[in-house]
């Protein structure tokens, strides 16, 4: 997708959670994005704390549930994630130079 296509996308998204027009998983979890046909981006409570979650998801009983399979990182340790976006690109940008 071109840098546009994928600006486009996220502000759509956006626009999504502001209207909550938003989806949720069979928790009740909001959807961010999907990264896969079984990794999912959400947000979640747990007990009384935000966190964003990456995980793999698996159907059991006709519902889509959250496996161990992921992580969940606390508002913190999104901020520092997110802080470090740019340092994150370039060193697979330097490693995929590297591989080619």
């Amino acid at each position: 997708k071109s840098k546009e296509e994928q600006e486009e996308e996220e502000e759509e998204e956006n626009e999504a959670v502001k209207n909550d027009n938003a989806e949720y998983d069979d928790e009740g979890n909001l959807i961010i994005c999907q990264l896969n046909k079984k990794r999912r981006v959400t947000i979640q409570d747990f007990k009384g704390k935000t966190l964003v979650s990456i995980r793999e998801y698996y159907t059991k009983g006709g519902k889509e549930l959250p496996s161990a399979k992921g992580i969940s990182l606390t508002e913190e340790q999104w901020s520092a994630l997110r802080k470090n976006v740019s340092a994150i690109d370039t060193a697979v940008k330097k490693m995929q130079s590297r591989i080619m």
